[in-house]
């Protein structure tokens, strides 16, 4: 197996490792605690254990009706993104500081799956845990979304507007100029 390929089973393998995490810890919660129940509190002080079903696609949106055709819609939209991430780090150079970004990127995509197939299967989202100042409840899977889009959607904004897609020390040759190869130039 070449370089690349490895590197792509180790984001879906490590995807699928954060997508089993998120599936564990829901059927924890569901074991342990009391659905509607008051909040327990956590060895994390601004965190409380609390057990809900979203049966909306999120709260923010409230109910949507006929959720599961969304659920779906994310789950392809997801697996669309997943398989175009892969390719487009496959196009970086092996030193492109966006590159690392975009494997994992892919790789909490690959986990943030769980709660579109958990909906599909179950007609509900399992959340487990409230952050305080936060009027919802989340679980793992909303966390895998949030560092993607809060943190390392910026980033990579960031690098591939800074020329962090390409190799390390690659300069772009001004326009109108013809690339020249190695061992040419004036001094030759």
């Amino acid at each position: 197996m070449s370089k690349r390929t490895l590197e792509r089973v180790a984001v879906i393998g490590i995807g699928v490792g954060l997508f089993a995490l998120d599936w564990a810890a829901k059927a924890v919660a569901e074991r342990s605690l009391v659905f509607g129940a008051e909040p327990i509190p956590s060895p994390i002080p601004f965190v409380s254990w609390y057990l809900s079903y979203n049966e909306g696609y999120h709260y923010i949106f409230g109910a949507l009706g006929p959720y599961r055709w969304i659920a779906g819609a994310s789950l392809v939209l997801a697996v669309g993104m997943v398989a175009y991430l892969l390719r487009w780090a496959g196009q970086m150079d092996a030193t492109a500081p966006a590159r690392k970004v975009v494997l994992v990127m892919a790789t909490l995509l690959v986990g943030a799956l769980s709660n579109p197939v958990e909906i599909l299967l179950r007609g509900h989202a399992t959340d487990f845990f409230r952050v305080r100042g936060f009027p919802w409840t989340a679980n793992l899977c909303d966390q895998y979304v949030n560092l993607i889009v809060y943190v390392l959607t910026p980033i990579l904004l960031v690098l591939v507007w800074r020329g962090g897609d390409k190799p390390r020390g690659a300069v772009d040759a001004p326009q109108g100029a013809e690339p020249v190869e190695e061992g040419e130039g004036a001094n030759t």
